[in-house]
């Protein structure tokens, strides 16, 4: 009987590619970076290599042809001195907000400070100089020098005069917060300046005798936006004393409405605290009134918020 044991051995011939260890692998990697026998250059010839460039090319091009296209179309659409968006479509939602300074730190609406250490409100005295020296004569010009002298005028300005800037004259804001007295600071008695936000071609709207709200009965007029702060809470009313208003009308209408005009300057007013006790914080809201102008405290539309203790 013939034996079986050469049918059972194990057969230990490797099929296939044989592996040459780390040698061989480095050997295959050099070969794929370039190979002289067939002359390729990481696994492709010359003219492979010169067909895969010009497609990139010319897909790279046509991808940049067509984004400037469609950009140039976008500019086309755009003026540069009017907004694209107006009305009920924008943000503000055609109801200006309000803005104030001193604001040096924009993380905190808080203003204290201590009337015998300079140091302390020196920050807000620097913060509304530079804010107020945009609206010296020097900076109220234009590239044709055509502005409106508005000081002639009480109520609203003639529409074919719109499209000039009206000049603010800073004088308006009064005698009693001017840098030689540091706006107040020093005394105690810190001003605030107010400005409205601006709406492109927003126009204020004026009450009458039977529409004008409570607050601001006894010093409105006309046609003028008016100003009115207060302490937010019962302590605050009782606390924080009288308050001056500079000019005491408020925004004026004449410097509406708002159309990019060159040399454009928002109307400005000063909020003077005469005396307020020290030693206390006070939360205040100030509030402009026009017909057309809603407050939302939420959004912050119409109104502004900030504290204020003197130490």
């Amino acid at each position: 009987m013939a034996s079986t044991a050469g049918s059972t051995a194990v057969d230990t011939t490797v099929s296939g590619p044989q592996s040459g260890g780390i040698t061989q692998r480095f050997q295959d990697f050099g070969n794929f970076l370039y190979n002289s026998e067939e002359g390729k250059v990481l696994g492709r010839t010359a003219k492979s290599w010169g067909e895969i460039t010009l497609f990139y090319i010319i897909y790279y091009a046509c991808l940049s042809g067509f984004f400037a296209g469609m950009l140039a179309v976008f500019y086309h659409t755009l003026d540069w001195n009017v907004p694209k968006l107006q009305g009920s479509d924008t943000l503000l939602k055609q109801n200006p907000g309000l803005a104030f300074r001193p604001l040096p730190n924009v993380e905190t609406t808080l203003i204290r400070f201590n009337k015998a250490r300079a140091s302390t409100y020196t920050p807000y005295v620097d913060h509304i100089e530079s804010f107020l020296q945009y609206y010296e004569n020097e900076y109220q010009q234009t590239e044709t020098g055509i502005m409106t002298d508005c000081s002639t005028f009480d109520k609203l300005r003639p529409s074919e005069d719109w499209d000039k800037a009206c000049r603010f004259d800073i004088q308006l804001l009064g005698a009693d917060c001017v840098k030689q007295q540091s706006f107040g600071y020093e005394d105690g008695q810190p001003c605030v300046l107010l400005k409205l936000n601006r709406i492109f071609d927003w126009m204020p709207e004026p009450y009458t005798n039977d529409t004008v709200p409570g607050e601001i009965a006894d010093y409105w007029e006309e046609y003028s936006i008016a100003v009115h702060c207060y302490g937010e809470n019962p302590s605050d009313k009782d606390n924080i004393g009288n308050i001056v208003y500079s000019p005491p009308s408020g925004f004026h209408f004449k410097y509406f409405p708002y159309r990019n005009q060159q040399g454009y300057r928002s109307p400005l007013v000063f909020v003077r605290f005469d005396d307020p006790n020290p030693a206390q914080l006070y939360m205040v809201t100030c509030k402009v009134y026009a017909k057309n102008i809603q407050h939302d405290s939420m959004e912050r539309s119409g109104m502004v918020h900030f504290e204020l203790m003197i130490d």
